[in-house]
Order: structure tokens, then sequence, then C-alpha cells
């Protein structure tokens, strides 16, 4: 009975900021994150215009631990992109890209997800290099000429 109790103890003491079958859950700022998805650019309406925003459909559904939220770690799927100034011309709509930065809950109407990554980098896979074009060979002279 008492070795059951300190099973139970143990495991209750190793798990908080864990979500069974994912592992760890991420914090907000000031600690920094790396996740991977597809960017999509997106227009909301708001007062006076629209607000076009980069989005980050993430590959897996992440987990955040916001105090302010409630005591359990909260699964994400999709966060708006800040902090950097204009998109860069090389990414585009469904491309994949891993982001670095730092993450934030959404505070105002400008801020379209429950939580918000503060860029730091976004980092997009090379292409792969174009497969070499074949040199034709050269003609061959035919036997018994030159």
């Amino acid at each position: 009975m008492k070795s059951r109790l300190a099973v139970c103890a143990l495991l209750c003491a190793s798990l908080p900021g864990c979500v069974i079958g994912y592992g760890h859950c991420l914090f907000l700022n000031p600690l920094r994150i790396s996740v991977s998805g597809k960017i999509h650019f997106r227009s909301f309406p708001v007062d006076g215009g629209i607000d076009r925003v980069a989005l980050l459909e993430l590959d897996r559904t992440a987990y955040i631990y916001a105090p302010a939220e409630g005591p359990h770690c909260l699964p994400v799927n999709e966060s708006q992109l800040i902090g950097w100034s204009g998109y860069e011309p090389d990414l585009t709509e469904n491309m994949q890209v891993t982001v670095q930065g730092s993450l934030i809950p959404a505070a105002t109407a400008h801020q379209h997800t429950r939580f918000l990554i503060k860029v730091r980098g976004i980092e997009a896979p090379l292409a792969p290099p174009a497969a070499p074009t074949p040199t034709p060979a050269a003609p061959r002279a035919a036997p018994g000429t030159g």
C-alpha cells in the first residue's frame, strides 16, 4: 500500500507541465520556442479596414501553459506571427517553415489567435538542388572515316 502511494506521489510530482502522449508544455515569454508548420496569410476585418496577418498552422498540436488561463496546458494548432516587418518575398502561402521566437497571449482586437509568436527568426527549407542537365555526347565518327 505504501509503495503504491509512493509511486502515485512520484508520478504526480514528475508530470506537471506535461501532456501524456505529447511531452512537455511550452511556456510563455521570455522563454524561446521553435515550432514548425505551414505559413498562411489571412485577412480579418477590423474597425476601419482590413488586417492582413501571417498565421502558422502547426505541424503538431502544441500545448501551452498559461497560468492566467488556468492550471492546465492549452492545445494550440494555429498561431499568429508578430514582430517582423513585412513579409519575406520568398515566403509563400502553404510554405513549410520553422519559426523561432517566444509566445505571448493575445491582448488586442488586432491579435486573431489565442496565443501569438513574437518572431525572432523564420527558416524555410532550402529547395533541393536542380538536377544537372546531361551534356550531349560528341558525335562519333563513322568507322573507316577520318
